[in-house]
């Protein structure tokens, strides 16, 4: 067997951050492949905080000191969307496999640069679309294939999150719409990806993306600032299988419902339910029925290691996408998705809904 995959995480603070959630809690809980051997933070005491806890041998308070190490093969840049630029660049140049947090760029431009470059210098990429790993996903889509609901005639998906109203100082840069982190890219991106992991692609759609609330308050201050970031999205469209879809994500201001996608066929329908997003992982139910029965929940069956190694919750997702990229890696396969030219693809498709709603005209899609 090949040796593991040695990585290196940027932005690795245990405490206030997704490595800290997500990537570290899975790689230390086990993880097929990969081993931690560094850690970088912008604070000398956060990364050892961080090796300590979860096991990196290596921790750094400057990437660039940790891209030096000849023996870490893939850097991995967890940080605010704003810094991913500047990050991988860094790690590109430096010549190392590199993994980015889904956005790749604060908008398609960065997106189409960094992986020219990335295919310039030959390095192998990964980017978080970590739903495309999700047990449910990928369970109703083998239940689809199957029959399980015969054609699939419509599709409707829900999502709603609370925090449209006040949030942290520290998270109050995301209220610039330029700054490309919003419900938009992020919470609808990651929503629509899974969904189309289980359901397949658009042959068309219109949309309507808009600003609901244009004020928020820092919860640590009182303070007050101006929003201009999208907050709602509603989408109506087709499926390539011709089945009619419809989708509304949003973030109110209390009562968040969750997550629901409800898909109806011609002989059954599934039901996927979470309290938040499914593509994180963890809490989330899927129920079915065939005919006129009642709805009955459905076992999905989630992969063997993550069940014995204990990964839970944000990490489970993560984890299935660091083990399949390092397996890719290992076997020195090109067959690795989602990558950056994933990632371009689904920049091109966030935009498609923007310009959608900005014209009134339906977007079709080759």
């Amino acid at each position: 067997m090949a040796d593991n995959v040695r990585i290196g995480i940027i932005g690795a603070n245990p405490s206030d951050g997704w490595a800290g959630r997500a990537h570290m809690p899975g790689i230390n809980a086990g993880v097929p492949g990969i081993t931690l051997a560094g850690v970088s933070t912008t604070r000398q005491e956060s990364a050892d905080e961080a090796a300590a806890l979860f096991g990196a041998e290596l921790a750094f308070d400057d990437h660039r000191k940790m891209l030096e190490c000849d023996d870490i093969a893939v850097a991995a840049v967890v940080v605010k969307l704003p810094m991913h630029y500047e990050l991988t660049k860094d790690i590109i140049e430096s010549g190392k496999n590199i993994y980015v947090e889904w956005p790749l760029g604060t908008n398609t431009a960065q997106a189409e640069e960094l992986t020219a470059l990335a295919k310039e210098k030959g390095v192998r990429t990964a980017v978080g679309l970590q739903g495309r790993r999700s047990a449910e996903a990928l369970h109703i889509r083998k239940l689809i294939d199957e029959g399980y609901v015969g054609n699939v005639l419509s599709v409707d998906m829900t999502q709603f999150s609370t925090g449209g109203l006040a949030r942290p100082s520290g998270r109050i840069w995301m209220r610039d719409k330029a700054a490309g982190a919003n419900v938009l890219t992020i919470t609808f991106g990651h929503a629509v990806d899974t969904l189309m992991a289980a359901v397949g692609r658009f042959e068309s759609l219109s949309a309507q993306v808009t600003n609901q609330v244009h004020e928020w308050t820092a919860s640590d201050t009182g303070e007050t600032f101006s929003v201009d970031a999208p907050d709602d999205i509603r989408v109506i469209g087709t499926l390539k299988s011709a089945a009619a879809v419809s989708i509304h994500v949003g973030q109110v201001a209390t009562g968040s419902s969750g997550h629901r996608t409800i898909i109806h066929g011609t002989k059954g329908t599934l039901v996927l339910q979470a309290a938040g997003s499914p593509h994180i992982g963890g809490g989330i139910t899927l129920s079915g029925a065939q005919g006129d029965n009642p709805l009955g929940l459905i076992d999905v069956p989630q992969t063997p290691w993550v069940t014995a190694n204990g990964l839970k919750g944000q990490s489970i997702n993560i984890g299935k996408l660091w083990a399949s990229y390092a397996e890719s890696i290992q076997n020195g396969t090109s067959e690795f998705n989602p990558d950056f030219d994933a990632a371009v693809e689904h920049h091109k498709f966030i935009d498609s809904i923007q310009r959608a709603s900005d014209t009134g005209e339906r977007q079709i899609f080759s």
